[in-house]
């Protein structure tokens, strides 16, 4: 599978900047107009999509018909439904507006709620922040929910400051897109990203895009399972990082990371079925580690899935922070043997993982991830803890992390001329 690098970093450093300036014009328009927002919505909209337009429709022509489709299947579907809501929106009560806002508010601190009980069940450090969010979010959701006229200029002040932060986040990253910057430092800094609730899909937009990648180059090799793509074959991958997907499910969709170092995947999960409880949300964390190859074949036949492998090379220094780490986590475990009971009629994932691959299972005596939680202590917070050891710019300000995000950083470091991500590997 061959493309042009250089046509791919032009692409995706426009697309970038562009993204960048107008989240910043957009929010600035939400700062300035406020609870009038949902009357200027649509022509914004609108105008975004004119602009997009034409963008992806210059670079279709005169960068490559084949690197870069029209339009996108899955953007037309998203598009599509942002332009039906915001129709509805745009009808109703701004009072109403506010009060989804509201909501959309108070979920988020029973998110943090959530977080913060498992922290102090599990005595671990950082249970307060978790404690100061809840607070600050319901408050502010509460007082929304039941006086909306008087809050809404809040909720709209802060949705629009958020676009201005994303913007300018993605401003940075455009300006420097074409900069080998050096890592002298393993100091990490804080990125504004997309919403998790955006940024869920991203593993299987993926997954769509890299399909009718294929279709367009004509493959004919049908035993054909992986699709390597490297960046610089002088460099030596230390580690990789691979981002699950599949359309199985929309938990599927949403994905799953890992981490392979030396050869061996290290996964972090609710993988003790009979420990969940909330419909599988929370449970036991359990970490296990296994050989690469006979791991993924096990997810391409036993969930249909496709994984992303991103090839990380990691400085001496690096290599020692994440090895440090890595240590660190082994002191927390304590082997799991799974039990051989049976779940709906067949043995769970983890014993076919104990007994077909031989795979090393343990459950945490101790820190945060002692109980997994889907919404904040995941399998992202996990490889996040190690990877971040080599300072990677992943760090989210509100400190949780969806696969796609994780993705669509991974998948930016690799367009652009940075040394961190050398190479991506489609496993399918």
């Amino acid at each position: 599978m061959e493309m042009n690098l250089s046509k791919l970093r032009k692409i995706s450093r426009w697309r970038t900047l562009l993204f960048g300036f107008l989240a910043v014009a957009f929010g600035l328009i939400i700062i300035v107009n406020g609870v009038n927002f949902t009357k200027v919505a649509i022509d914004l909209l609108m105008s975004y999509f004119f602009l997009v337009g034409l963008v992806n429709l210059f670079l279709h022509f005169i960068v490559g018909k084949k690197e870069v489709p029209v339009i996108p299947e899955i953007v037309r579907i998203v598009l599509a439904n942002l332009i039906g809501l915001l129709n509805r929106l745009s009808s109703l009560p701004v009072d109403i507006v506010i009060i989804i806002l509201g909501i959309y508010q108070l979920a988020t601190a029973a998110v943090y709620g959530i977080t913060y009980y498992l922290y102090r069940k599990n005595q671990s450090k950082g249970a307060l922040r978790f404690l100061l969010d809840t607070v600050l979010y319901g408050l502010i959701g509460l007082a929304t929910v039941f006086s909306p006229s008087v809050n809404g200029q809040v909720q709209f002040f802060f949705l629009g400051m958020y676009l201005v932060m994303l913007g300018f986040s993605n401003i940075r990253d455009g300006l420097f897109f074409d900069n080998d910057r050096e890592r002298t430092q393993l100091r990490r800094h804080i990125r504004i990203n997309l919403p998790i609730i955006l940024a869920a899909f991203i593993p299987a937009e993926n997954l769509d895009q890299f399909n009718r990648f294929i279709r367009g180059q004509n493959v004919h090799e049908p035993t054909q399972t992986v699709y390597s793509l490297v960046k610089d074959e002088k460099k030596t991958a230390d580690l990789e990082v691979l981002v699950h997907t599949s359309k199985e499910s929309l938990f599927g969709a949403i994905g799953h990371v890992d981490i392979c170092y030396q050869g061996q995947v290290i996964s972090y999960g609710s993988y003790d079925v009979f420990s969940e409880r909330c419909k599988g949300m929370i449970g036991d964390g359990v970490l296990f580690k296994v050989s690469k190859d006979d791991y993924i074949e096990l997810c391409k036949k036993e969930s249909k899935k496709t994984l992303f492998g991103y090839s990380l090379s990691l400085t001496e220094q690096e290599r020692e922070a994440v090895e440090k780490r890595l240590a660190q986590i082994d002191q927390w475990l304590i082997e799991w043997e799974p039990p051989a009971d049976l779940k709906d009629g067949r043995h769970t994932y983890a014993y076919k993982l104990r007994h077909e691959l031989g795979a090393r299972l343990y459950k945490f005596t101790t820190s945060r991830f002692k109980t997994y939680f889907v919404m904040s202590t995941n399998c992202c917070l996990l490889a996040d803890s190690i990877i971040g050891q080599a300072g990677t710019d992943m760090l989210d300000i509100r400190g949780i992390i969806a696969p796609g995000t994780y993705q669509s950083y991974l998948q930016y470091e690799f367009e652009s001329a940075n040394d961190l991500v050398i190479a991506r590997t489609v496993y399918q």
